[in-house]
């Protein structure tokens, strides 16, 4: 493998040269966060581009579909392959429309292209597809059948020419137009993946079959992109969140899994600000025995925001709503049971104002109190806390009288 992929005849960027990318890294990069490419190709005569899967293994992308594609076809006749694919990360919007884009990385390939026709090498890569799409699949599906196997085209695409091209940072206002009123500044974009929705046909009919790993693997990923910006934006009420802060987002970064309680002695948990006219709920804790919010770990296939309104209805026997959106308002890291470290997000979520129950098993000790004393009760780290809580909630609920 090369460190440069040009820039060659076909690829050198010649608009906005100073955008270019040839190192190798940049370009692999791209091509693996794209979710798609585009294959062009002559087809009888007439230009034609294909959006289809691409899946990159090394110095090599690999390309798949019917037999019958006029496209891929046309590919392999001719023994050779372009291939895009685009990233779209934000609109960049300056003082004009002609200053104004789009923020982007965008790569193109051009190189030798021929069809698998070994039959287990085939199947292979079109495990590997499965992979690329969602890591972890393929072990969870079907084998293909040879039937299946022998219907499908593949086709090694190698990567011989490429560059990038990546559009990113603020706007270039001309220097008059800097001194204008006018909004200018980038809003970023990403693809987000929502709930996974199951079938309901077949085996699957009665919702007995679990969330696979694979899915649980790519939810979590989605989660803690979004909670990464969140954390990220939060002010810090005293030195201690300051360092939590700090340290949750390296944790976010590096870890896998950052939710797996189970393998992982360092992982997230999700806790309730309970708030109504009556003030904000505490209860003893049944092993440390000092008053905290309530909350706990995050459940498999469970954001941190669904395990804190779970965990609220488990320990105090609340309905509880979230704010609209969801407010993530704290984050604290501290030692919890066996040695683990917890990462904890505390969000304001709103209550009835009835008095909580308890279910059998858990602490008996939950109450409604006042922030003044609730800040008598709690311990010493969660004051700050708290008292960043009581204003935030007198602000809030006042403007939403009005």
């Amino acid at each position: 493998m090369t460190a440069r992929t040009g820039p060659g005849a076909r690829t050198r960027v010649r608009r906005l040269p100073a955008k270019a990318r040839y190192d190798r890294s940049v370009i692999n990069e791209i091509l693996d966060e794209a979710r798609f490419c585009h294959v062009a190709a002559v087809v009888d005569g007439a230009a034609m581009a294909l959006p289809t899967l691409h899946a990159r293994e090394g110095d090599a992308l690999y390309l798949h579909g019917s037999r019958s594609n006029a496209v891929l076809k046309s590919v392999v006749a001719r023994g050779e392959a372009c291939v895009t694919a685009t990233l779209y990360d934000g609109i960049r919007l300056a003082r004009s429309g002609f200053e104004s884009s789009i923020a982007y990385r965008s790569v193109v390939v051009f190189g030798r292209a021929a069809v698998i026709s070994d039959h287990a090498e085939r199947r292979r890569v079109l495990d590997y597809f499965v992979d690329a799409v969602l890591p972890g699949r393929s072990g969870e599906v079907r084998l293909a059948t040879d039937a299946e196997v022998r219907a499908t085209m593949v086709v090694r695409v190698e990567i011989d020419e490429a560059s990038a091209k990546v559009s990113e940072g603020p706007t270039e206002d001309d220097e008059a137009d800097r001194a204008l009123p006018i909004w200018s500044g980038v809003i970023p974009a990403s693809i987000t993946f929502g709930s996974p929705i199951a079938s309901r046909d077949g085996a699957m009919a009665d919702g007995a079959i679990p969330v696979p790993r694979s899915v649980h693997r790519l939810s979590a990923s989605v989660a803690v992109g979004s909670l990464a910006r969140a954390v990220g934006s939060l002010d810090a009420v005293d030195d201690r969140e300051r360092d939590a802060i700090t340290a949750t987002l390296e944790f976010l970064e590096r870890a896998p899994e950052p939710f797996d309680s189970v393998s992982n002695d360092h992982h997230v948990t999700s806790s309730a600000f309970v708030v109504s006219e009556r003030g904000v709920i505490l209860h003893r804790h049944l092993r440390l025995g000092i008053w905290v919010q309530p909350g706990g770990h995050v459940d498999p296939g469970e954001t941190p925001e669904q395990a804190a309104v779970r965990e609220t209805l488990e320990e105090t026997g609340l309905v509880v709503q979230h704010l609209t959106p969801p407010r993530l308002f704290h984050v604290d890291v501290h030692p919890g049971p066996a040695g683990h470290t917890h990462f904890d997000l505390r969000y304001v979520v709103r209550a009835e104002a009835v008095d909580p129950t308890p279910p059998s098993g858990e602490s008996p000790d939950v109450h409604w109190f006042s922030f003044a004393e609730a800040m008598e009760r709690a311990e010493p780290a969660l004051r700050p806390a708290l008292a960043a809580l009581e204003a935030f909630v007198a602000r809030t609920f006042s403007e939403q009288r009005r």
